[in-house]
Order: structure tokens, then sequence, then C-alpha cells
């Protein structure tokens, strides 16, 4: 809850005006629709990792995952924190990563308040990433961007924008990922005057899920916003069977979008945000029971971030060393 609380220490923000209203045609072209996700492994060709100072995915041929296989009955293991330059004496939330996991993005807010949208890339799964470079182009006319979420394939990001007591979700895209991301937009399917955050896509891009605070005193809970045929969103509904009497922020899924990774606040965690897990029969059904993944939560808080197609490794952002840190927990073979 201190990463909601200090990130967004806004009263009820209204809808920030966009600084450039593009049409939705840009993602309609660069992601694909639901009816095509069974295929989306083996059809994408363009999401390798580049040059992040030019807000890219990189140059490097697409490779699937090289680290090891899992057992997905098995628990995950216990969580490190990514090794290099990701990790600062500063805040860092919301991972998010291309299919490959040889590129990143996130958080990363220095000092008390504010926060920038950061991109890193790496040669393999086995090595630490490089430096991460802001992605300004996101920031141009904002005071702050907050908790990225990167498409798989890299083409498409939304995150939280804040211009003085505004905040709002925002997305963008791009052709290709040697390409800087633009046509930036308000994402205007899902804003309204209560409070919007950790934006966050099912692997497919057919669900955009995102987390509404009604008002200060209220806790914020998880709505949907579903694709249709055509490429449109529509509105953000209540996912109510996640629901508790707490809040819930952050979200990842597995690659079939069958099973759901959420920060709550619940009863029967260890405290502050922790890990809960889902699961559906089908991406039309309502989610069962939830049940903490008990092995990754601690009394600080823990925010979901980003799971691999394999559903071996599951990134998340953890306040277990004093501040907001990434890390990464790998299932058991």
């Amino acid at each position: 809850m201190r990463a909601v609380q200090r990130l967004l220490a806004v009263a009820l923000p209204t809808l920030v005006a966009c600084n450039a209203l593009v049409g939705f045609g840009e993602l309609e072209k660069v992601t694909t629709v639901r009816a095509d996700a069974a295929d989306d492994d083996d059809d994408d060709d363009d999401d390798s990792p580049g040059d992040p100072a030019k807000d890219s995915g990189g140059s490097t041929p697409d490779a699937p995952p090289t680290g090891p296989s899992c057992d997905p009955a098995k628990p995950f293991e216990p969580p490190v924190a990514l090794a290099g330059p990701v990790n600062s004496a500063a805040f860092e939330l919301a991972p998010t990563l291309m299919k490959n996991e040889l590129t990143i993005v996130f958080q990363r807010t220095v000092g008390s308040d504010g926060g920038s949208a950061l991109m890193a890339t790496r040669a393999s799964v086995d090595e630490p990433f490089g430096e991460p470079v802001e992605l300004t182009v996101l920031a141009q006319g904002l005071d702050a961007v907050q908790q990225p979420a990167m498409s798989v394939d890299g083409l498409v990001i939304f995150f939280v924008g804040l211009a003085g007591p505004n905040s709002a979700i925002y997305t963008a895209s791009r052709a290709s990922t040697t390409a800087a991301f633009g046509n930036r937009r308000a994402f205007a399917e899902v804003n309204s005057s209560a409070s919007e955050s950790f934006p966050g896509l099912t692997p497919d891009a057919a669900e955009m899920w995102l987390s509404i605070q009604p008002s200060v005193s209220a806790p914020r809970h998880l709505f949907r916003s579903v694709r249709d045929q055509i490429g449109g969103y529509g509105p953000a509904v209540a996912v109510s069977e996640l629901a508790s009497a707490r809040s819930e922020a952050g979200v990842a899924f597995s690659a079939d979008g069958l099973t759901i990774f959420f920060g709550s606040e619940r009863d029967g965690g260890k405290g502050d945000s922790d890990v809960w897990t889902a699961s559906r029969a089908t991406v039309t059904a309502s989610f069962g029971p939830a049940t903490p993944v008990a092995e990754l939560n601690t009394a600080s808080g823990e925010y979901p971030g980003w799971v691999s197609p394999d559903g071996c490794r599951l990134y998340f952002a953890s306040e277990r060393q004093g501040d907001g840190d990434l890390f990464v927990a790998t299932r058991g073979r």
C-alpha cells in the first residue's frame, strides 16, 4: 500500500487533457486480436530488443528464452533482486517485458514523488539488464510517468501520466521495435473522475486491466477493458470476483490469459500488498477463488508485473529491501 500512497498522492484526479489526440488505429495495426492469440508465440517475429535510447526494443535477433524449464505445479523458489543497474537507491516499480525477456520497461521514482518510465535490454536471460534509459517521449507535457505496461511485442505501452493534481491512463504505440513510441494520447476508454492506476495487458492485448479508486477513502479494485474484433477497447468493467474489502493493484498473466497474479491487501496474506493468484476456464469465464502465493510474500508490499511465456518466471516489485526494487522468482524443476 505504501507504493500506491507514495506514487499516487492525488485526491480524485480529473482527466488530463491529451497533448496529441489521435485515433486508435495505430494500436490496431500493432497488436493481434484474441482470435489469433493461440498463434502469437509462433508468428511474432518482431519482438527483439534494441537501442533503448531510441525508445526501441532492439536489434538482437528474436529467440526464445534460454532460461531453465520448470514444473508449473511447483512453487516459486525464493525471489532474487534483478542484477545490474535496473535496481538503484531510488524506487522501482511495475516491470513488464517483451516476450523474449530481453527488454524490460519499469518505473523509477527518485525522491518522494514523481516518476519516469525506463527501458533496459540484455543479450540473454542469463545476463543482467544494461543501463536503463528514460523513455522521455512519453513524458512530454507531463510532470511524471508511472507504472508503464508494455505489450509482449514491444509495440504498445500504457502508463499513468501525472500533470499537476490530475492523472490519467495514457497509451502510445510504434510500428516496430526499432522506432520511437509516438501517437501518445489519453486513454479515454477507461479514464474518469476517479483515480486510475496500474495498467496491465493480457499477453494477446485483448484485455487492458487497471485499478480504479472511486474516492480517497475507498479501496482500489481491478477493472478490465475488453478489446473487440475491430480493435476498439470498451469501457472499464469491474472484475467483481477478485474484489475484496481492501485494495487490489498490479496484474500479470499467464501466456494463455487463464491465470492471473495480482497484488492485494486482503486478509489472509502477510501484510501490506501481497501476490495472489486465480484461474479461469476460458478467457470469457469468471475467475475462481484467489489464493496467496505465499512463497513470494512478505510483510512489505509486493506488486506482480509480468509472467514469462513458459510460466516459469514471475517478475514483480517488492519493498522488502526497504524501498521498491524489481525481483524475479523462478518455479522449481
